[in-house]
């Protein structure tokens, strides 16, 4: 019951600091997102031509005889409709102005769909790591600095779909696990489908759920169980975890062909602006042999270094040394899925990813690498911790101030801290709706955030 408590605790904690920032308006890429859930839940479609917030242009959007689309993968879109369809006329009854009631009701749709999986994340990985053997105090630092100290926290803020991704990988992940000991028909079906709905949730979670699939073979052979498992056994088990998940990617499909006349046409060939055509036109949509300059960038670099603003996160290439010493396979899956993501990424025309802070297309592997941060941080606690401290004051203050910094900028973490000392914040949060200025605005969020500190250490004194 302490654990579930705990569990409960952290994950309260993450919803409340994500729930107080809020997207104000004017990023492309989360506004071409919203105009695809407006679309299928206001009109049942996907053409997004009356959306009222659309850009000037289209923004991130495909146009396609006479029409713009989405440019993003239909997944959260589809996951949020029935959210942001009930908030609507729920909000409708109360508000007057319609643009005001959409605004209002695609806030709501983020807070339940891409914050509320965001600090689930944090709750499962805290009660995953006792699998591992850590000591509960260290797994609460574990926890917390993975929706406090990584992109989990301003990307959990507006709906971009790489949060909902890693919810998605983490649950998946975690079920296969699980199968290890025992198989499971229902988990292998809510596996499938959580690494299918990744799949159409971002490009790079199409990447990680190829490698679950991968590794829901290793269970299917029955390594937990004391006699062997047939041929044909195996092999059912597998098609139950493909089957399944291969139906969120028909959807994906459809929803192509129902825009554009094929279903492997994707929506950049089509793209309303005519610099990202150029960019999705070279290579193979974009993708060229990985480079090494957006390598550095991508992990150490100020422009879109992973572990520049992250540092707690270099403790995961100790840590799959030694998660490999007793759990190969997962060992095998998380440094095969962060390598290829990084690989990837490091290879694409776009790699910078317009507006937007740190590496993004990262995101749906961060909660694997925490995973294999957990081990280093058990052999290591201090400079854990240390880095902990170093990754959280770096994020909170990003996030406060603005996780949509201009693509030309090339350190955005120390224009970030610089404005966050000048407080000037330009990202939404509620102290400010109620009327506090600067800094003071993050007072009641401290606050709050302090209350749940302070009941998890009262777990603690209560266990001992």
């Amino acid at each position: 019951m302490l654990e579930r408590e705990r569990a409960w605790l952290i994950g309260l904690a993450l919803l409340c600091c994500y729930g107080y920032f809020f997207y104000l308006g004017g990023n492309w890429n989360v506004e071409s997102r919203n105009a695809q859930l407006f679309a299928l839940a206001e009109r049942g479609s996907l053409v997004i031509d009356d959306y009222p917030f659309l850009p000037e242009g289209g923004g991130d959007a495909a146009r396609f005889f006479g029409h713009y689309y989405s440019d993003k993968l239909v997944g959260p879109s589809l996951a949020a409709a029935p959210v942001y369809w009930a908030a609507r006329r729920a909000i409708g009854l109360l508000v007057a102005d319609d643009r005001l009631a959409v605004y209002v009701a695609l806030r709501v749709a983020n807070l339940v769909v891409n914050a509320l999986p965001s600090a689930l994340i944090g709750a499962l990985i805290y009660l995953f790591l006792a699998e591992l053997g850590l000591a509960a105090q260290l797994r609460v630092w574990v926890a917390l600095v993975y929706g406090l100290g990584t992109l989990a926290l301003p990307y959990a803020t507006a709906f971009f779909g790489h949060q909902f991704a890693a919810a998605c990988v983490t649950g998946s992940f975690m079920l296969l696990w699980r199968q290890r000991a025992e198989w499971s028909a229902r988990r292998a079906l809510a596996a499938g489908g959580l690494a299918g709905m990744a799949a159409i949730s971002d490009v790079m979670g199409f990447m990680v759920a190829l490698f679950l699939g991968f590794y829901a073979i290793w269970p299917a052979f029955g390594q937990g169980e004391a006699r062997r498992v047939r041929a044909s056994t195996i092999a059912g088990r597998v098609v139950v975890f493909a089957g399944i998940a291969s139906l969120p990617i028909a959807v994906q499909l459809g929803a192509n062909w129902w825009s554009f006349g094929s279903p492997l046409i994707m929506p950049h060939v089509y793209h309303a602006q005519e610099s990202f055509r150029a960019r999705h036109a070279a290579g193979l949509l974009g993708l060229h042999l990985p480079k090494l300059y957006p390598l550095y960038q991508l992990t150490l670099g100020p422009w879109r270094g992973l572990y520049y603003g992250s540092p707690v996160l270099l403790l995961a290439l100790p840590g799959l040394a030694f998660l490999g010493r007793r759990w190969r396979a997962e060992t095998v899956l998380i440094a095969a899925a962060w390598v290829s993501v990084l690989l990837l990424h490091s290879g694409y025309e776009n790699w910078t990813a317009g507006s937007s802070y740190g590496p993004r297309y990262q995101i749906p592997v961060i909660p694997l690498l925490m995973v294999a941060a957990a081990l280093a941080a058990q052999r290591w606690p201090f400079l854990f911790k240390s880095l902990a401290l170093i990754s959280i004051a770096f994020t909170v203050a990003v996030t406060a101030q603005s996780p949509f910094p201009a693509e030309e900028i090339r350190n955005p973490l120390a224009v970030a801290l610089g404005k966050f000392s000048a407080e000037e914040l330009a990202h939404g949060n509620l102290g400010r709706l109620i009327g506090l200025p600067g800094l003071l605005s993050l007072l009641p969020l401290a606050a709050v955030e302090a209350a749940f500190l302070y009941a998890l250490s009262g777990i603690g004194v209560r266990e001992r």
